[in-house]
């Protein structure tokens, strides 16, 4: 299971954890809130995006639902890239998405993973520098 983390979002409790189950309306809204979303994807890849990551993270709000993601491409052996992560509105500014990374580095470095990038647009550079990234060149 995830980190339960007591108070410090307006007294509210985060659960932020690998999950396998495809929750479609969840799934949606945090897609929409990353602005990544044209159009009706069909419910077969909303769900293969959760079920074909290496791992799925999500934080989950205290009324259950899903207020934030992330998830990890690799092979599981060498190199991993950290993808799609978002947190919606409502949550930002509250280090969820400071968590999310965190655990999605620590899934990497559990398996051993030496080699983690991350595919994230340009403006959000200044969020990623804080775990070590950097902008790739070439």
């Amino acid at each position: 299971m995830g980190d339960l983390e007591q108070g410090g979002f307006h007294g509210c409790d985060v659960l932020v954890e690998r999950v396998h189950d495809c929750r479609l309306d969840d799934l949606r809204a945090l897609f929409h809130a990353g602005d990544w979303w044209e159009g009706e994807w069909d419910d077969s890849i909303l769900c293969g995006i959760v079920n074909k990551s290496y791992a799925f993270v999500v934080a989950i709000g205290p009324d259950g639902r899903w207020i934030g993601m992330g998830r990890i491409i690799s092979d599981g052996v060498s190199d991993a890239y950290l993808q799609d992560i978002v947190v919606l509105p409502e949550w930002r500014e509250k280090g969820i998405g400071t968590r999310i990374v965190e655990k999605l580095l620590s899934i990497c470095r559990d398996a051993g993973i030496g080699w983690i990038g991350i595919i994230a647009a340009p403006e959000t550079l200044y969020f990623y520098r804080r775990f070590g990234f950097a902008k790739m060149n070439g």
